[in-house]
């Protein structure tokens, strides 16, 4: 694990969000401000309460979990456009919604999938310890209640397994987030690609790879805490950060530059691998 890219990305990352930061955060704030906008319509329509309330809460946040892949496309498109020297607008963030919107969609949906069969498990144990528990019962109005308290009486087996199956559960769903971390970014750069090309290709890319992906996650850990403390206001200047960063981080992986000397095949193809194919000044409109 190479610890010191972090740092080096981040100083490239820093360098182009440079008198643009104004730009990025006010495109945040569009998207953010339509997640709100439907959380708060959800919250005041929705009784999720009652059984038919948490399918219908369940399935808008679904939607709104794909709906959130195209505008993560507009976002990353942004930070494309800045690595390679190209202007960027606010409606950049909308341009998601005009570039094959269905396959981030059909891309978002694939990934979740596969994180939910890691994650179902636990989802089922922590289900029926609550229920053996007396945690969850169903009201005569067809309600459901709650009691948070009730799963500590649930016996230390029933709650060992329940913590281990959480453990490996999200263990898997991180493992599956790093593989195709670069989906959108491939999504992006080669639209030709259809999405299940996008995941493949991204796997391949990953490989020995992810330690590194995770560690520069990892370390922005600490100045998120300094964001959280700041009441959000120090968050809107780490997200730009974040992504840029994890942006140039995939242009150096796609270029080939983090595979020479290593005893590796990761060639996915010749456009791909190319540096001359994302040299400075290539155009993302």
């Amino acid at each position: 694990m190479n610890t010191s890219a972090g740092t080096n990305y981040k100083g490239i990352a820093r360098e182009k969000l440079l008198g643009r930061y104004s730009t990025i955060i006010g495109a945040i704030l569009v998207m953010q401000l339509f997640f709100c906008a439907v959380s708060y319509i959800t919250d005041k329509v929705v009784d999720d309460s009652t059984v038919i309330g948490m399918i219908m809460y369940t399935a808008i946040a679904v939607i709104v979990g794909l709906i959130g892949a195209v505008f993560t496309v507009g976002e990353l498109t942004m930070y494309m456009k800045l690595a390679c020297g190209d202007e960027i607008r606010i409606r950049d963030i909308f341009s998601g919604f005009t570039g094959h919107p269905d396959k981030a969609i059909i891309i978002q949906f694939k990934i979740a999938v596969r994180c939910l069969i890691f994650l179902l498990p636990a989802i089922v144990i922590f289900g029926y310890t609550n229920y053996v528990s007396g945690g969850v019962t169903f009201t005569e109005g067809g309600g459901i209640a709650f009691d948070d308290t009730a799963l500590t009486g649930a016996g230390t087996p029933y709650i060992l397994l329940t913590v281990l199956a959480v453990i490996a559960g999200f263990t898997g769903a991180i493992y599956v987030r790093l593989k195709y971390a670069q989906c959108f970014y491939l999504m992006i750069d080669h639209p030709e690609y259809e999405a299940a090309d996008v995941l493949d290709k991204s796997a391949t890319m990953m490989k020995g790879h992810m330690w590194d992906y995770l560690y520069i996650n990892l370390s922005f850990i600490p100045i998120m805490i300094l964001g959280v403390l700041s009441l959000g206001v120090g968050l809107m200047y780490i997200q730009p950060y974040r992504g840029m960063t994890l942006t140039e981080y995939y242009m150096a992986l796609a270029s080939g530059e983090l595979n020479r000397g290593r005893n590796i095949d990761l060639i996915i193809d010749d456009e791909l691998t190319d540096p001359e194919g994302i040299k400075k000044g290539d155009s993302y409109e």
